[in-house]
């Protein structure tokens, strides 16, 4: 456990050495105000000066799933260069032979990472949601982004060979919000295009009740846990 605490803590201060990387941390509070702030003010000017009615407002919940699936994909991301310079340096090998291990090494640098994200994400949430997301909804969406950030940061880390291929692998991270993109913009079948993305799932919980929004929250952690696995376990195995 004391292995467990040295490890984190040292992960955390390399992150906070790095001025982007600490901003990456306070960006989703930023947005958070941003949002709450922002759209209500820019729906209230759109009406005054235009006349249009209600143009921002049937999609806050989509603004409110964007900053509980980004959260821990900011966090993941200041994880990651850490990460990447850790394994060219060869930190991350050594890390691995000590006491620490190789889980130990993930469960510092993925999991605890991933943790805390979602505990951030869940109280900029519930302080500054918009839509009538219910808090059964932000807890659930929470847990499920905690898993999310493991799995994205863990498949990066498998696909790029250093930094520079490690921020440009990161950028196609954003894929996520065409889950909830799809979800509220397409319609009929077409949208199950993006049925391989669990945050489309997740989406169709939040938007449908009943049966079908059961299946569908099982089926969005049903794929996170799948691909969770995955990639845990590709990465243990290097």
């Amino acid at each position: 456990m004391k292995a467990l605490y040295i490890s984190f803590s040292r992960f955390i201060k390399e992150i906070f050495k790095d001025a982007m990387l600490a901003a990456m941390t306070i960006l989703p509070l930023f947005l958070g105000l941003l949002f709450r702030l922002g759209l209500p003010a820019l729906e209230v000017l759109l009406e005054n000066r235009w006349g249009w009615h209600r143009i921002l407002t049937p999609y806050y919940l989509l603004f409110d799933l964007i900053l509980i699936f980004s959260t821990p994909i900011m966090f993941g991301y200041a994880g990651l260069m850490v990460i990447l310079e850790e394994r060219d340096k060869g930190i991350m090998k050594y890390l691995c032979v000590t006491p620490l291990g190789k889980r130990g090494y993930i469960l510092t640098r993925l999991v605890f990472l991933s943790a805390l994200a979602a505990i951030y994400a869940f109280l900029v949430e519930i302080f500054l949601h918009l839509s009538d997301i219910s808090l059964l909804q932000i807890f659930t969406g929470c847990l499920f982004s905690f898993l999310t950030g493991i799995w994205t940061v863990c498949l990066i880390t498998l696909l790029a060979s250093n930094k520079v291929e490690g921020l440009a692998f990161s950028k196609f991270s954003g894929i996520l919000t065409l889950g909830p993109l799809a979800s509220i913009f397409l319609q009929d079948k077409v949208k199950y295009l993006a049925s391989f993305l669990p945050t489309f799932w997740f989406t169709e919980f939040c938007l449908k009740a009943g049966v079908y929004g059961v299946i569908s929250l099982l089926l969005a952690f049903a794929q996170t846990l799948l691909y969770t696995i995955l990639t845990c376990r590709k990465l243990l195995d290097r």
